[in-house]
């Protein structure tokens, strides 16, 4: 199995997103967001200005969570998709605000069976 992350940003900056996340899986870079287009993931203005996104900010910021800087898209929303080997996908999370994330049990279900 296999945990793949795609972005937005240039290649160059693939070094400092590992040293920051400890990530040395496989890693990939899509600025034309073709990718992202093609599962649907939301872009624009509109997911950033909402009370919701305002909330998830200052709980973030609560935590500890500091935003760096940013590569890519600021404004592309991502999300997770967990394919097994037959391509049958397993589970499917699209972010519809900024600081919208997969539950991680959920995720965690859907890799039950490997």
């Amino acid at each position: 199995m296999d945990l793949i992350v795609i972005g937005s940003g240039d290649p160059v900056h693939f070094a400092e997103f590992r040293e920051k996340t400890g990530y040395r899986g496989l890693l990939f870079s899509d600025p034309s967001l073709n990718a992202f287009s093609a599962l649907g993931f939301s872009s624009g203005m509109k997911a950033f200005m909402s009370i919701g996104t305002l909330f998830n900010a200052a709980s973030a910021f609560k935590q500890g969570y500091r935003q760096g800087s940013t590569q890519g898209d600021t404004f592309q929303l991502g999300g997770a998709i967990v394919v097994d080997t037959s391509g049958t996908v397993r589970y499917f999370f699209a972010s519809k605000k900024a600081g919208d994330h997969p539950k991680v049990d959920d995720l965690l279900m859907a890799l039950e069976d490997y």
